[in-house]
Protein backbone atom coordinates (compact mmCIF):
# COMPACT_ATOMS: atom_id res chain seq x y z
CA UNK A 1 0.00 0.00 0.00
CA UNK A 2 1.35 3.52 -0.74
CA UNK A 3 -0.31 6.76 0.43
CA UNK A 4 0.93 10.50 0.62
CA UNK A 5 -0.54 13.71 2.15
CA UNK A 6 0.92 16.83 0.38
CA UNK A 7 -0.04 19.55 2.03
CA UNK A 8 1.53 22.66 0.30
CA UNK A 9 4.67 23.03 -1.80
CA UNK A 10 7.75 23.62 0.67
CA UNK A 11 5.93 22.48 3.80
CA UNK A 12 6.76 18.93 5.49
CA UNK A 13 5.43 16.27 3.31
CA UNK A 14 4.24 12.83 5.16
CA UNK A 15 4.31 10.01 3.15
CA UNK A 16 4.43 6.15 3.37
CA UNK A 17 5.07 3.36 0.92
CA UNK A 18 5.57 -0.85 1.28
CA UNK A 19 3.61 -0.98 3.92
CA UNK A 20 6.68 -1.08 6.33
CA UNK A 21 7.38 0.86 9.76
CA UNK A 22 10.37 2.12 8.20
CA UNK A 23 8.78 3.89 4.83
CA UNK A 24 7.47 6.71 6.77
CA UNK A 25 9.42 9.78 6.78
CA UNK A 26 9.15 13.73 6.87
CA UNK A 27 10.46 15.52 3.81
CA UNK A 28 11.06 18.72 2.89
CA UNK A 29 10.24 19.95 -0.86
CA UNK A 30 10.24 22.97 -2.32
CA UNK A 31 9.91 24.14 -6.12
CA UNK A 32 10.61 27.11 -8.54
CA UNK A 33 9.02 27.69 -12.48
CA UNK A 34 11.75 28.55 -14.26
CA UNK A 35 9.75 29.61 -17.56
CA UNK A 36 5.83 30.20 -17.51
CA UNK A 37 5.76 29.29 -21.14
CA UNK A 38 9.00 27.08 -21.23
CA UNK A 39 9.63 23.19 -20.39
CA UNK A 40 11.89 22.17 -18.54
CA UNK A 41 14.57 19.53 -19.41
CA UNK A 42 18.00 18.60 -17.65
CA UNK A 43 19.33 19.97 -14.40
CA UNK A 44 23.02 19.52 -14.05
CA UNK A 45 24.31 21.07 -10.15
CA UNK A 46 28.50 22.43 -9.52
CA UNK A 47 29.67 24.07 -6.50
CA UNK A 48 26.89 26.41 -5.35
CA UNK A 49 24.64 26.76 -8.23
CA UNK A 50 22.13 23.96 -10.06
CA UNK A 51 21.14 25.06 -13.84
CA UNK A 52 18.18 23.96 -15.54
CA UNK A 53 18.02 23.85 -19.53
CA UNK A 54 14.54 24.98 -20.64
CA UNK A 55 13.42 23.73 -24.03
CA UNK A 56 10.44 26.34 -26.14
CA UNK A 57 12.34 29.30 -24.88
CA UNK A 58 16.03 28.42 -25.63
CA UNK A 59 17.26 29.76 -21.92
CA UNK A 60 19.77 28.32 -18.94
CA UNK A 61 18.75 29.12 -16.07
CA UNK A 62 21.04 29.74 -12.88
CA UNK A 63 20.10 29.30 -8.97
CA UNK A 64 21.87 29.17 -6.02
CA UNK A 65 21.47 26.47 -3.84
CA UNK A 66 24.03 26.77 -1.28
CA UNK A 67 21.60 27.88 1.67
CA UNK A 68 19.03 24.91 0.74
CA UNK A 69 16.93 26.15 -1.44
CA UNK A 70 17.10 27.60 -5.42
CA UNK A 71 17.24 30.64 -5.04
CA UNK A 72 17.17 32.97 -9.51
CA UNK A 73 20.89 34.37 -10.51
CA UNK A 74 20.89 37.13 -12.65
CA UNK A 75 18.98 36.35 -15.76
CA UNK A 76 18.35 33.57 -17.65
CA UNK A 77 21.45 32.85 -20.41
CA UNK A 78 19.84 33.10 -23.79
CA UNK A 79 21.13 29.68 -26.14
CA UNK A 80 21.69 30.50 -29.55
CA UNK A 81 18.93 27.69 -30.25
CA UNK A 82 15.30 27.08 -29.03
CA UNK A 83 15.75 23.45 -27.59
CA UNK A 84 18.73 23.14 -25.02
CA UNK A 85 18.33 19.91 -23.49
CA UNK A 86 21.23 18.34 -22.10
CA UNK A 87 24.00 19.76 -20.07
CA UNK A 88 26.98 18.65 -18.26
CA UNK A 89 29.67 20.49 -16.63
CA UNK A 90 33.59 19.43 -16.51
CA UNK A 91 36.63 21.10 -15.22
CA UNK A 92 39.48 22.54 -17.70
CA UNK A 93 42.32 23.96 -17.15
CA UNK A 94 40.76 25.15 -13.47
CA UNK A 95 37.91 26.28 -15.05
CA UNK A 96 34.11 24.94 -15.50
CA UNK A 97 33.29 24.34 -18.59
CA UNK A 98 29.38 23.48 -19.52
CA UNK A 99 28.76 21.56 -22.99
CA UNK A 100 25.08 22.14 -23.65
CA UNK A 101 23.18 20.01 -26.43
CA UNK A 102 20.55 21.70 -28.64
CA UNK A 103 18.43 19.06 -30.24
CA UNK A 104 16.85 21.92 -32.66
CA UNK A 105 20.36 22.77 -34.30
CA UNK A 106 21.92 19.69 -34.08
CA UNK A 107 24.85 21.05 -32.32
CA UNK A 108 26.65 21.03 -29.06
CA UNK A 109 27.58 24.38 -27.35
CA UNK A 110 30.51 25.04 -25.02
CA UNK A 111 29.84 27.51 -21.78
CA UNK A 112 31.94 28.85 -19.57
CA UNK A 113 30.34 28.72 -15.63
CA UNK A 114 31.69 32.08 -13.97
CA UNK A 115 32.49 32.64 -10.02
CA UNK A 116 28.89 34.05 -9.56
CA UNK A 117 27.26 31.53 -11.81
CA UNK A 118 26.85 33.57 -14.84
CA UNK A 119 26.80 31.54 -17.83
CA UNK A 120 28.96 33.15 -21.04
CA UNK A 121 29.47 31.44 -24.81
CA UNK A 122 32.77 29.88 -25.62
CA UNK A 123 32.23 27.91 -28.32
CA UNK A 124 30.12 25.22 -30.33
CA UNK A 125 30.29 22.35 -32.58
CA UNK A 126 27.84 21.15 -35.52
CA UNK A 127 27.45 17.94 -37.31
CA UNK A 128 25.13 15.86 -34.42
CA UNK A 129 21.43 15.81 -36.14
CA UNK A 130 18.77 15.05 -33.50
CA UNK A 131 21.30 15.18 -30.27
CA UNK A 132 18.89 13.54 -27.52
CA UNK A 133 18.67 14.89 -24.10
CA UNK A 134 21.06 11.84 -22.36
CA UNK A 135 24.67 13.00 -22.89
CA UNK A 136 27.55 11.82 -20.53
CA UNK A 137 30.85 13.49 -19.59
CA UNK A 138 33.70 11.37 -20.09
CA UNK A 139 36.95 13.38 -18.65
CA UNK A 140 37.01 15.97 -21.63
CA UNK A 141 34.73 13.81 -23.79
CA UNK A 142 31.21 14.52 -24.24
CA UNK A 143 29.52 11.48 -26.01
CA UNK A 144 26.64 12.72 -27.58
CA UNK A 145 23.35 10.06 -28.53
CA UNK A 146 22.07 11.16 -31.84
CA UNK A 147 18.60 9.84 -32.32
CA UNK A 148 17.97 8.64 -35.19
CA UNK A 149 14.57 7.31 -36.66
CA UNK A 150 12.55 5.60 -39.73
CA UNK A 151 13.52 8.33 -42.36
CA UNK A 152 17.34 8.63 -40.98
CA UNK A 153 18.20 5.64 -40.35
CA UNK A 154 19.83 3.81 -36.72
CA UNK A 155 20.74 6.49 -34.01
CA UNK A 156 24.49 6.62 -33.42
CA UNK A 157 26.72 7.86 -30.88
CA UNK A 158 29.20 10.65 -31.21
CA UNK A 159 31.87 11.32 -29.15
CA UNK A 160 33.11 15.05 -28.73
CA UNK A 161 35.80 16.49 -27.13
CA UNK A 162 35.79 19.51 -25.10
CA UNK A 163 39.46 19.76 -24.08
CA UNK A 164 39.97 22.71 -25.91
CA UNK A 165 36.42 24.90 -24.64
CA UNK A 166 36.79 26.93 -27.32
CA UNK A 167 37.06 24.58 -30.24
CA UNK A 168 34.89 21.75 -29.60
CA UNK A 169 35.25 18.83 -31.98
CA UNK A 170 33.88 15.38 -32.97
CA UNK A 171 36.46 12.81 -32.62
CA UNK A 172 34.16 10.00 -33.87
CA UNK A 173 30.86 8.45 -34.13
CA UNK A 174 29.29 4.73 -34.58
CA UNK A 175 26.15 3.40 -35.52
CA UNK A 176 24.09 1.31 -33.48
CA UNK A 177 22.77 -2.22 -34.99
CA UNK A 178 19.64 -2.61 -35.61
CA UNK A 179 17.62 -4.82 -33.46
CA UNK A 180 15.94 -6.94 -35.86
CA UNK A 181 16.17 -7.58 -39.82
CA UNK A 182 15.44 -4.20 -41.26
CA UNK A 183 14.44 -2.38 -37.61
CA UNK A 184 15.39 1.06 -36.41
CA UNK A 185 17.57 1.57 -33.48
CA UNK A 186 17.48 5.09 -31.94
CA UNK A 187 19.62 6.06 -29.50
CA UNK A 188 18.11 7.86 -26.24
CA UNK A 189 20.33 8.04 -23.47
CA UNK A 190 24.06 7.06 -21.88
CA UNK A 191 26.12 5.99 -19.37
CA UNK A 192 29.97 5.66 -19.22
CA UNK A 193 32.11 3.52 -17.26
CA UNK A 194 35.53 1.87 -17.57
CA UNK A 195 35.93 3.24 -20.77
CA UNK A 196 32.66 1.72 -22.35
CA UNK A 197 29.59 3.90 -23.48
CA UNK A 198 26.48 1.76 -22.67
CA UNK A 199 23.07 3.02 -25.12
CA UNK A 200 19.50 2.77 -24.06
CA UNK A 201 17.91 1.84 -27.37
CA UNK A 202 14.07 1.96 -27.88
CA UNK A 203 12.82 1.36 -31.18
CA UNK A 204 9.09 1.00 -33.04
CA UNK A 205 9.82 -1.35 -35.18
CA UNK A 206 8.09 -5.00 -35.16
CA UNK A 207 8.11 -6.91 -33.46
CA UNK A 208 8.19 -4.73 -30.35
CA UNK A 209 8.89 -7.26 -27.53
CA UNK A 210 12.05 -7.79 -29.42
CA UNK A 211 13.20 -4.45 -30.52
CA UNK A 212 14.09 -2.35 -27.50
CA UNK A 213 18.07 -2.86 -27.01
CA UNK A 214 21.11 -1.41 -24.92
CA UNK A 215 23.89 -1.38 -26.54
CA UNK A 216 27.58 -0.86 -25.68
CA UNK A 217 30.06 1.07 -27.19
CA UNK A 218 34.09 1.22 -26.78
CA UNK A 219 34.51 5.09 -26.22
CA UNK A 220 38.11 4.89 -27.33
CA UNK A 221 37.48 3.31 -30.97
CA UNK A 222 33.95 4.24 -31.45
CA UNK A 223 32.93 0.70 -32.05
CA UNK A 224 30.21 -1.76 -31.17
CA UNK A 225 30.88 -4.03 -28.77
CA UNK A 226 29.34 -7.71 -28.57
CA UNK A 227 25.73 -7.86 -29.24
CA UNK A 228 22.73 -5.56 -28.64
CA UNK A 229 21.15 -6.84 -25.18
CA UNK A 230 17.21 -7.23 -25.84
CA UNK A 231 14.65 -5.67 -23.05
CA UNK A 232 11.34 -4.65 -22.93
CA UNK A 233 9.73 -2.07 -25.00
CA UNK A 234 10.64 1.19 -24.25
CA UNK A 235 13.64 1.84 -22.12
CA UNK A 236 14.25 5.29 -21.18
CA UNK A 237 17.23 6.55 -19.19
CA UNK A 238 19.89 4.11 -17.68
CA UNK A 239 22.23 4.80 -14.43
CA UNK A 240 25.40 2.68 -13.23
CA UNK A 241 26.96 1.57 -9.84
CA UNK A 242 29.73 -1.03 -10.02
CA UNK A 243 28.83 -3.47 -12.57
CA UNK A 244 25.40 -3.24 -12.55
CA UNK A 245 23.00 -1.23 -15.08
CA UNK A 246 19.88 0.08 -14.26
CA UNK A 247 17.48 0.70 -17.19
CA UNK A 248 13.75 2.21 -16.72
CA UNK A 249 11.67 0.69 -19.01
CA UNK A 250 8.16 3.24 -19.92
CA UNK A 251 5.69 1.01 -21.67
CA UNK A 252 6.49 -2.27 -19.92
CA UNK A 253 6.04 -0.18 -16.40
CA UNK A 254 9.59 -2.43 -15.49
CA UNK A 255 12.92 -1.15 -13.63
CA UNK A 256 15.48 -3.74 -15.02
CA UNK A 257 19.14 -4.84 -13.44
CA UNK A 258 21.96 -6.08 -15.86
CA UNK A 259 25.44 -7.30 -14.98
CA UNK A 260 27.91 -5.69 -17.07
CA UNK A 261 30.94 -6.92 -15.64
CA UNK A 262 31.31 -8.80 -19.50
CA UNK A 263 30.79 -5.23 -21.57
CA UNK A 264 30.82 -7.41 -24.30
CA UNK A 265 28.20 -9.70 -22.76
CA UNK A 266 25.69 -7.44 -20.68
CA UNK A 267 23.45 -10.07 -18.81
CA UNK A 268 19.93 -9.07 -17.23
CA UNK A 269 19.71 -9.61 -12.96
CA UNK A 270 16.15 -8.86 -12.48
CA UNK A 271 13.49 -6.92 -14.02
CA UNK A 272 11.14 -5.81 -11.09
CA UNK A 273 7.58 -4.82 -12.27
CA UNK A 274 6.58 -1.47 -11.10
CA UNK A 275 2.89 -2.35 -11.22
CA UNK A 276 0.91 -2.90 -8.00
CA UNK A 277 -2.54 -3.65 -7.55
CA UNK A 278 -2.84 -0.01 -6.14
CA UNK A 279 -0.26 1.77 -8.13
CA UNK A 280 1.32 2.05 -11.65
CA UNK A 281 4.79 3.56 -12.02
CA UNK A 282 5.73 4.89 -16.20
CA UNK A 283 9.32 5.57 -15.16
CA UNK A 284 11.69 7.68 -17.26
CA UNK A 285 14.49 9.33 -15.02
CA UNK A 286 16.52 6.69 -12.67
CA UNK A 287 19.75 7.69 -10.65
CA UNK A 288 21.82 5.62 -8.07
CA UNK A 289 23.07 6.43 -4.61
CA UNK A 290 24.24 4.13 -2.34
CA UNK A 291 22.25 1.14 -1.71
CA UNK A 292 19.19 2.83 -3.63
CA UNK A 293 18.00 3.62 -6.82
CA UNK A 294 15.56 6.32 -7.89
CA UNK A 295 13.05 6.74 -10.37
CA UNK A 296 10.62 9.00 -12.01
CA UNK A 297 7.54 7.80 -12.48
CA UNK A 298 6.27 10.47 -15.23
CA UNK A 299 2.61 9.59 -15.39
CA UNK A 300 1.98 8.97 -11.54
CA UNK A 301 3.98 11.98 -10.44
CA UNK A 302 5.75 11.13 -8.49
CA UNK A 303 9.52 9.12 -6.93
CA UNK A 304 10.07 5.37 -6.03
CA UNK A 305 13.06 4.77 -4.19
CA UNK A 306 14.20 0.94 -4.49
CA UNK A 307 16.56 -1.22 -2.32
CA UNK A 308 19.12 -2.41 -4.44
CA UNK A 309 21.64 -4.17 -1.79
CA UNK A 310 21.46 -7.36 -3.95
CA UNK A 311 20.83 -6.02 -7.45
CA UNK A 312 19.36 -9.48 -8.26
CA UNK A 313 16.22 -9.07 -5.40
CA UNK A 314 15.39 -5.38 -5.40
CA UNK A 315 12.94 -4.21 -2.93
CA UNK A 316 10.39 -0.73 -2.85
CA UNK A 317 11.37 1.11 0.28
CA UNK A 318 9.65 4.53 -0.52
CA UNK A 319 8.03 7.17 -2.57
CA UNK A 320 7.14 10.75 -2.38
CA UNK A 321 4.48 12.20 -4.24
CA UNK A 322 3.49 15.22 -5.73
CA UNK A 323 6.40 15.24 -8.11
CA UNK A 324 4.40 16.84 -11.50
CA UNK A 325 5.96 14.52 -14.57
CA UNK A 326 9.50 14.12 -13.30
CA UNK A 327 11.76 13.96 -16.38
CA UNK A 328 15.23 14.74 -14.85
CA UNK A 329 16.97 13.39 -11.83
CA UNK A 330 20.37 14.92 -10.26
CA UNK A 331 21.55 14.92 -7.15
CA UNK A 332 23.18 18.18 -5.29
CA UNK A 333 24.40 17.30 -1.62
CA UNK A 334 22.08 16.67 0.60
CA UNK A 335 19.16 17.53 -2.26
CA UNK A 336 17.47 15.76 -5.55
CA UNK A 337 17.15 17.97 -7.66
CA UNK A 338 14.16 16.91 -10.10
CA UNK A 339 12.62 18.50 -13.51
CA UNK A 340 8.98 18.49 -14.85
CA UNK A 341 8.53 18.01 -17.97
CA UNK A 342 5.67 19.60 -19.00
CA UNK A 343 4.88 23.30 -19.73
CA UNK A 344 5.48 25.28 -16.94
CA UNK A 345 6.94 23.23 -15.51
CA UNK A 346 8.51 23.21 -12.08
CA UNK A 347 12.05 22.23 -10.67
CA UNK A 348 11.57 20.50 -7.33
CA UNK A 349 14.40 20.58 -4.61
CA UNK A 350 14.07 17.37 -2.14
CA UNK A 351 16.00 17.30 0.96
CA UNK A 352 17.44 13.94 1.93
CA UNK A 353 18.78 15.13 5.53
CA UNK A 354 15.93 12.95 6.87
CA UNK A 355 17.16 9.91 5.75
Amino acid sequence: MRCAALFAVGLPVLLCGCGTPDAFWIQQITSVTPSNSGTPNSVVATGNYEFVSVQGTGQIFTYNISGGSQVAVGKPYATPCTEPSGMVVATIAGADVMAVACYDTGSLLTLTVNADGSLSALGSVGGLPMPYPGIVLDGTNVLVPLFGGNTSGNGSVAKVSIATPASPSIEGMVTLASPVSGGVANAEYLAVTGGYVYVTSGSESNPLGSSSTVQVVNEATMTLVGSPLVVPHSPQQIALQGTVAYVTLYDAMQLEAIDISNPASPQPLETLSLATANQSCHPVPVVVEGNYVYVGCYAEGMIEQFDVSNPSQMQAAKSIAGITSPQRLAFAGNSMLVTDGSSGGQVYQIDFNSF
